[in-house]
């Protein structure tokens, strides 16, 4: 039994088409997969990032803390050795008002610049955070995998099966020639 040349190509051409349908269907599965883990590991890399922020956060409190207790305690230490020394000289009045009064001054700008700095600090928290929210959004990828579409598959595959059928045909009595002569008549 002989396979006519015609037969094979064309059950060849559907074999390859369908073939052709499946790959494209795997193929856009396999993206939509790709494209959900890179978004879940930007997702993942955006969480790490705003959990260092907010440890810089943490630092940054603690460090204005205590930073708070040491200006208190070198301004009572330093408004204490003020009081013992005018006492032990035996100075009061205006000059001994005069220099605590300076001492408490310079601890209020002391305290008002370490308010301002925690300030400027927690605010650059904030834009880092900001900035990672943005980039975890910006950086999703949102591209639409569809999956193929039968009718252009059939389509494809019909035009194949036509190209095969006519390849077969002998001169002038192709599907062209065909039409050709349907139509003049």
């Amino acid at each position: 039994m002989t396979v006519n040349p015609m037969h094979a190509r064309m059950g060849l051409s559907l074999a390859l088409g369908v073939t052709d349908h499946i790959n494209q269907g795997t193929a856009a599965k396999l993206a939509r997969s790709l494209q959900k883990y890179r978004n879940e590991m930007i997702k993942v890399t955006a969480a790490m990032n705003e959990n260092v922020t907010l440890q810089n956060e943490v630092n940054t409190r603690d460090a204005a803390i205590r930073l708070q207790f040491d200006l208190e305690k070198r301004s009572q230490a330093d408004q204490g050795t003020a009081a013992v020394a005018a006492a032990a000289a035996g100075v009061r009045g205006r000059s001994v008002d005069r220099t605590m009064r300076g001492l408490r001054r310079s601890a209020l700008f002391a305290n008002a610049a370490r308010k301002e700095r925690l300030r400027m600090e927690m605010a650059s928290h904030a834009n880092d955070r900001r900035n990672i929210r943005v980039g975890a959004i910006m950086g999703q990828d949102v591209t639409v995998h569809s999956k193929p579409s039968v009718m252009a598959s059939m389509t494809k595959l019909g035009v194949n099966l036509l190209q095969d059928f006519d390849a077969s045909q002998p001169e002038g009595d192709k599907i062209g020639d065909r039409l050709k002569r349907w139509w003049e008549t």
